[in-house]
C-alpha cells in the first residue's frame, strides 16, 4: 500500500471530508500555493527532524512559516533537532522530503496551533503531483499532535 492509499483509508475509515487536487510536481510550499491557487499559509508544511538522540518526528506549520527550533526541541523533550537526512525520510516515512504528509507515517507529530484555525488547508499526500485538502480539526484528529 502506498502512503497515500493509506491516508485515504484513514481518512476515510474516519469519516472525514476531503478533497484531491491534480496539479504539476510542486516541491515547496509557495510552488504548492500558486498551483491551487491559495495562500502560502492555506498550505501545511511538514518537516521531519532528527532528536540529539537520533529520534526522527515530524514539525507540522503553516506553510508560510518557519520552524522555531527552540520550541520544537522542548516540545521534544531534547537539547537540539535538525533537518532529517532526506534518505533516512525516505526510508522512514516512504516518501521523498518536500512530499511528507502531516500523518500516516507513524512519527510522532508535534502541531503549530495556527493550523488549528484553518477552515480548510492542503498537504501533499507523499506525491508531488496531488494535495489534499481537509480542515484544520480533522487534521488535529488525524494527527494526534503535541501543540506548540
Amino acid at each position: 500500500m502506498t502512503l497515500e492509499q493509506k491516508i485515504i483509508q484513514l481518512l476515510e475509515a474516519q469519516a472525514i471530508s476531503y478533497e484531491i487536487a491534480e496539479h504539476e510536481p510542486v516541491y515547496t510550499n509557495p510552488a504548492m500555493a500558486e498551483a491551487l491557487g491559495v495562500t502560502e499559509g492555506e498550505t501545511v508544511k511538514s518537516l521531519v527532524l532528527e532528536t540529539k538522540e537520533g529520534e526522527m518526528i515530524v514539525m507540522v506549520l503553516p506553510g508560510d512559516r518557519k520552524v522555531d527550533w527552540k520550541a520544537a526541541a522542548s516540545a521534544a523533550g531534547t537539547k537540539k533537532v535538525s533537518f532529517a537526512r532526506p534518505d533516512a525520510v525516505s526510508r522512514t516515512v516512504g516518501c521523498e522530503v518536500g512530499c511528507v504528509p502531516p500523518f500516516g507515517h507513524g512519527l510522532p507529530v508535534y502541531m503549530d496551533k495556527a493550523l488549528l484555525e484553518k477552515d480548510r488547508m492542503y498537504f501533499n499526500p507523499g506525491v508531488h503531483h496531488k494535495s489534499f485538502s481537509i480542515t484544520g480539526s480533522s487534521l488535529k484528529s488525524l494527527c494526534r499532535p503535541s501543540l506548540l
